[in-house]
């Protein structure tokens, strides 16, 4: 097949140094199908150049949609709790994730074979870099590298189906239902329309919402401020396998009329994880949230972004002493705050705990 102008022929010359060696491709933060099908790409790709690559997550799949997606698709992944699997891997990649930081331990001379990613462009130590924001999504970038690999045989068989299905899949969620699409997002679906199974996307997209989501958002709903265009809306205690319903929330409630940005948080496993939305492209979420959280809880946050998107996740413990319901407020009101600063409306009201 044709090979694209994106650096297939580069990611395979860097696959190949590692002929008949194992590597892993690490699906970091909560497991969704962009991060999976990209993954997912990356490991077939490999193999034509005598690679082997496993697939794992250090979360669980907590959307119903989700965890349809991997079944119904038959995603091969591991997850990996608190160490790496005890084999010898030669080493690793990262695919949709700004920085490449792994959350298990892992030896410092394994290196960074491949760093794919759409969320902007950063610095990577990676062998194999592609960083870019003119992708929607990562399965963007890698649908593009899986069709310029292929053999003819290849794109003949079930399982490239079933990857151009989840990558296809990934575009989608991943730009809103192709909202957000780029040129780039249109192209590689276009690419992959061939090879897609219409009848598992269907099945996987009307997957019905889950309890969990409805608790979550129930408790948003109650507990939402709103500022100026700006929502800001505590999730409560959200369970580990429920994370995903914090963002699913978010998408909710940025449809509000009026609303300009929205931003959900909650307590997940120890962790004060939060998801925004935003209803425009001039609002860069990933500065937004950094100069927000860190002028107002006076430490760095761990944030990611893209458009119309972003999150973070700070540990509890980094509160000390304070109780859920001062930390709670001393989020909120960092982020009403910095969204005032953005905004410069003045005579801002602040938040105050719940009695």
């Amino acid at each position: 097949m044709e090979r694209t102008a994106l650096g297939t022929e580069e990611l395979l010359a860097t696959l190949s140094r590692f002929a008949g060696q194992r590597l892993f491709a690490a699906v970091i933060g909560s497991p969704d199908p962009d991060g999976l099908a990209s993954a997912w790409a990356l490991a077939f790709i490999g193999r034509n150049v005598g690679v082997t690559i496993d697939i794992l997550t250090f979360e669980v799949v907590s959307r119903p949609d989700n965890a349809a997606f991997v079944q119904l698709l038959g995603v091969p992944f591991r997850q990996v709790r608190e160490r790496l699997p005890r084999v010898r891997y030669a080493g690793f990649a990262v695919v949709d994730r700004q920085n490449a930081r792994l959350p298990v331990p892992c030896p410092a001379s394994l290196p960074l074979v491949a760093h794919v990613d759409h969320h902007g462009s950063g610095r990577t130590r990676a062998l194999f870099g592609q960083q870019t924001s003119r992708a929607g999504s990562t399965s963007t970038l890698m649908a593009q590298h899986l069709v310029a690999a292929a053999t003819k045989e290849q794109a003949e068989s079930d399982e490239f189906s079933r990857i151009a299905t989840a990558l296809l899949y990934g575009i989608r969620t991943d730009t809103s239902d192709f909202l957000n699409a780029s040129a780039l997002d249109f192209q590689a679906s276009a690419l992959l329309a061939p090879h897609v199974s219409t009848e598992l996307m269907r099945t996987i997209a009307l997957t019905p919402l889950g309890r969990p989501f409805m608790e979550t958002l129930a408790t948003a709903l109650k507990t939402a401020v709103h500022r100026n265009g700006f929502t800001v809306a505590w999730a409560g205690h959200v369970g580990r396998k429920a994370r995903d319903t914090v963002g699913q929330s978010a998408d909710f409630l940025i449809r509000g009329e009026g609303t300009v940005a929205c931003v959900v948080f909650g307590q997940v496993n120890g962790n004060i994880v939060g998801s925004l939305r935003a209803a425009t492209a001039e609002l860069d979420p990933y500065r937004f949230l950094e100069g927000a959280l860190a002028a107002g809880l006076g430490f760095p946050v761990d944030c990611g972004g893209r458009m119309f998107a972003g999150g973070f996740l700070i540990p509890a413990s980094a509160f000390g002493a304070k109780t859920e319901d001062e930390y709670r407020v001393l989020v909120t009101n960092a982020l009403l705050d910095g969204w005032t600063r953005l905004v410069g409306v003045p005579g801002r009201r602040r938040a105050t705990r719940r009695r």
